[in-house]
């Protein structure tokens, strides 16, 4: 079993990731916000003295504006969880990786690969995370450091989920029914993804090294 850090733990598709790998037995760390771990700035104690096998960057954020209304605060909020989170924890947990020849698995979106209207800084954001697990891949397979990431489709009952709700009522003047049918009508499923879902398909990869080696580099979709 292993021991594993999950950034953004606390609620959604982060808990959920929490409470699948925790029933296949592994030992994980919640590094969340909410409890004062910031991951803009990893805490060097934990870099130190956590043996981390795997490192799960999930911690993201969103803020749905049109063009012309999108802040320069809000542009740095997202760019900074989204992206410079996974550099920062990566780097903080590098040291530790490389004993453990361990893995990094970034959460990313299917916004990497269809860009959201009134998205600006969140699309850019998930393109920029498709890109640096790639770019971390490259420099660290041969050193032994697994990279791959997921990207998720709009998923159900989340805090973010039910965020971008609200933000696309207020942005685009619908209601509230307007809004879930237009988001809907672009899933071939028709439904919302259950981050259970999500979180057990994540629990099978990481339940050994043989089962995601391979994919060191690769985004896997996940939600149609």
């Amino acid at each position: 079993m292993s021991n594993i850090i999950v950034t953004g733990g606390d609620a959604g598709l982060g808990a959920a990731i929490v409470d699948a790998l925790r029933k296949a037995g592994h030992t994980v760390l919640v590094y969340d916000i909410k409890q004062g771990l910031d991951v803009l700035n990893p805490d060097p104690v934990l870099a130190l003295t956590f043996r981390v096998d795997v490192l799960i960057n999930c911690a993201g954020v969103n803020k749905i504006n049109w063009l012309q209304n999108v802040t320069e605060a809000d542009w740095d909020q997202v760019m900074g969880v989204n992206v410079k989170g996974i550099f920062k924890m990566t780097q903080a947990f590098l040291p530790n990786l490389l004993k453990t020849k361990g893995t990094v698995l970034n959460i990313v979106s299917n916004a990497a690969h269809m860009p959201m209207r009134c998205s600006a800084a969140y699309n850019a954001s998930k393109g920029a995370a498709l890109i640096l697990t790639k770019q971390l891949a490259r420099e660290l397979t041969s050193q032994g450091v697994t990279v791959f990431s997921v990207s998720p489709n709009k998923l159900r009952g989340t805090e973010m989920s039910d965020s971008i709700d609200q933000q696309v009522v207020a942005t685009r003047g619908w209601t509230m029914e307007e809004a879930q049918r237009y988001q809907l009508a672009g899933l071939l499923t028709g439904e919302e993804t259950p981050p259970e879902a999500v979180a057990e398909f994540i629990a099978f990869l990481l339940q050994d090294k043989e089962h995601h080696k391979y994919l060191s580099g690769c985004d896997i979709p996940y939600g149609a």
